[in-house]
This record gives structure tokens, sequence and C-alpha cells, in this order.
């Protein structure tokens, strides 16, 4: 079974389609949406396109107080546990997604709005491979429900596939969004969406330097936290020379140069010797008072 194939089990997936059945016929009945349908089993005899009407109802309407009076009155008399289940479907989230990722068991759905949300998202009814093959990710989806069902987030089986190709600086925007959310909240895989995770100064720095890409788009928040203390001076540091690291080693290796242990402060070499000990020796000489440690020390094996 390949990744965008994965659902969930027949079993839960099945309880699922047959709750959200009972939702349904609910709005059916109060709304009069679809005239011949007043049961679960009339709901069955319909294509699911032709119960969008239906399903745009549940949440163009109170979403909130119908699953709330739908619970309260159980007209269906399901047992607590299922009415439970419907009742965490206060929780929902709908709107506008960018599929970015297949996962081994489900979909990373980006909400892209500020602050961005990465959603793990388990198909119900229908496979993600149905829609569109992982070679076409990313993907923007809009009249997308997500769901909170046993511990997991579902999506109802509704979606649209927008009409719009990411390409060159709008995929790069896509990319910084998904590793913000990631930074920021995680990959949210349950519902309700949790608070944002607390980060500490020097996590937050470490993420705004993670790439070029972020150190231009974070310059200013950079600038900020680097001011603050010694110690987000000397994380600065490190990070702007483990970056610069990550182009030298090919630099020196078609210079032909033997193994080495190389100080590089900022984008510069400012030392280099044999071993690591030597290296901070020589730092301890040449760097001004209490920043022998700002320099980030590269080992440069070819």
């Amino acid at each position: 079974m390949s990744e965008a194939d994965r659902r969930l089990s027949e079993e839960s997936e099945q309880r699922f389609l047959d709750l959200y059945a009972h939702l349904l016929v609910y709005v059916n009945d109060r709304f009069e949406v679809i005239e011949e349908i007043e049961t679960v089993a009339d709901l069955e005899q319909h294509y699911t396109d032709e119960l969008l009407p239906l399903r745009n109802t549940l949440y163009n309407e109170s979403t909130t107080d119908l699953i709330e009076d739908f619970v309260e009155e159980n007209p269906p008399d399901l047992p607590e546990a299922d009415l439970e289940q419907i009742a965490a479907w206060t929780d929902f989230v709908a709107g506008e997604f960018v599929v970015v990722r297949y996962r081994e068991d489900d979909a990373i759905f980006l909400d892209w709005t500020e602050p961005p949300k990465a959603y793990a998202v388990r198909p119900a009814r229908l496979p993600f491979a149905e829609l569109w093959d992982e070679s076409a990710l990313p993907v923007p989806v809009s009249s997308v429900v997500l769901l909170p069902f046993e511990d997991q987030i579902v999506y109802d089986g509704w979606i649209g596939v927008k009409n719009i190709i990411f390409g060159g600086s709008l995929s790069t925007d896509i990319d910084d969004e998904y590793e913000e959310a990631k930074h920021r909240f995680g990959i949210i895989d349950s519902l309700p969406v949790p608070e944002e995770d607390e980060k500490t100064d020097a996590e937050e720095l470490r993420f705004y330097m993670k790439n070029k890409r972020n150190r231009e788009r974070y310059a200013s928040e950079i600038e900020q936290l680097r001011e603050k203390t010694d110690e987000l001076e000397r994380i600065y540091h490190q990070e702007m020379g483990k970056a610069r690291a990550r182009s030298l080693g090919r630099e020196l290796r078609e210079l032909g140069l033997n193994e080495a242990y190389v100080a590089i402060y900022d984008d510069r070499i400012i030392t280099s010797a044999p071993s690591e000990s030597e290296v901070r020796k020589l730092l301890e000489g040449i760097m001004p008072a209490g920043k022998a440690d700002h320099p980030y020390i590269y080992h440069f094996d070819p």
C-alpha cells in the first residue's frame, strides 16, 4: 500500500461515516436541504457530490450549536461514546490548505495563515491517491473540514482542488511557512489546536538562523535577539560560522588541503591548526576578551 493510500482502519472508517451520516440527517431535518432524505439509509442512496449542499449547510449555519443540539437531543439514540465523539467535532477546523507532504500514515495539510499550522490528516471515504499523485504536491485545496476522530484528524471526504501551480518564489514561501509551522506548533495530529509551543530566545534564534532564507526573512528579529545577552550573541556567531562551513568544505577540498580544524567567525576564517585544542588556544590570544568561544570550529576532513 502506498503512502497516499493509507486510511483509517476499516472499522474506524465505517464508524466515522455512520456518525457523520446521522449528523447530516439531523441537519437535513432542520433545514430541509434535500427533500427525499429522512434517514441514514436514504442518505446512503445519494452520491457524495449530491450531498455537498447538505454538508455545506452544516458549516454555513451555526455549526457548534447544531452539533451541541444533536448531542443533546440524540434522535438516533446513539450510545454515550458515540455522542462524545460527535461532541468533539465542535473543534473542527475549516478553510483552505496546501497539501505539502505524504507521510507513512497521513498527509500534511498546511494552513498558511498567520501563524501557520501543519496538520497530520487521515482520509476517510476517499484515499488521497485517488485525488492526486504525490509528484503533484504541493496542492492547494479549498472547502476542507478537518475533524477530530479517535485521537486523530480526518477530513470528511469533500475537498476542492484550486487551480494554482506552485513554482519559484511561491514554492519557497510554502516551504518557509511549513518550517515555521513545525517550529511553532510541531505537526498537529489531534484537535483542538494546541497552544503554541513556548520557545526560549535561544531556540528562536537558532530557528531564525537555520538557513539563508530564514536569515533574510527574520533579519530584524535576529538583530533584536542577538543584542539581548552575551549568550545570544555567541549563538548568533556560532550559527553564522556553521552556515559558512557548509560551503567551506568544498572549497578546501578543491585546494587539496590536509585535515585541519578551522575557526570561522561569521563568514571569515580567522585561524586554523591540526587539532581543536590548538585552535582554541589560538582563539584565546586573538579574540576580544570573553569572545573566544564565539567562532565556530569546523573540522575539515577531506
